[in-house]
């Protein structure tokens, strides 16, 4: 028989404290992100990806700002032995110029949230006079993929939602 007409083994699904217990052992310095209990879902990962800031311009009198950070909620539907995944990237921009910047704040903020598609890494960085103010690099495979695992190792399905509201308690 033809290798693409094999069926996976099909593995018992285990009870959702089990898997809870075996998600949460990810958290170690091995991966690059955090997983924890959390109120609105069943568990909650979260990784920093960049958190800058910096001085620029005319005397130094700019401040920048940067952060960018990655949240996921993931939902353990018991009868269904579903795992209920949404993804969100956050990047938030600030400036705030001094007294030859004329004043003021600035402020950008951009969210995308459900299924992340396209983009799988992503590596950046800035330059300031010659110097490294920040880096990064982000691989959504090293977060995605160990949770993914797991969750289908142990019997249960790792469902992609496209709402946050798919993946936390309904109130």
């Amino acid at each position: 028989m033809p290798f693409w007409g094999k069926k996976k083994a099909e593995v018992a699904p285990v009870a959702k404290n089990v898997l809870l217990d075996k998600l949460l052992a990810l958290n170690n310095p091995s991966n690059p992100f955090e997983i924890e209990r959390s109120e609105e879902t069943d568990l909650l990962v979260e990784q920093k990806i960049v958190d800058a800031k910096w001085r620029e311009g005319e005397l130094a009198m700019t401040e920048k700002q940067l952060k960018k950070g990655y949240k996921a909620w993931l939902l353990l539907e018991e009868t269904s032995h579903e795992a209920r995944f949404c993804e969100e990237m956050a990047t938030e921009e600030k400036e705030k110029k001094g007294p030859f910047g004329l004043g003021g704040i600035s402020s950008q903020k951009t969210t995308f949230r459900g299924k992340k598609i396209g983009t799988q890494h992503e590596k950046g960085g800035g330059l300031i006079g010659g110097k490294k103010a920040y880096e990064y690099e982000f691989d959504l495979k090293k977060v995605h993929d160990p949770i993914k695992k797991t969750v289908e190792e142990n019997g249960w399905k790792f469902k992609q939602v496209a709402t946050k509201g798919a993946a936390t308690y309904k109130r």
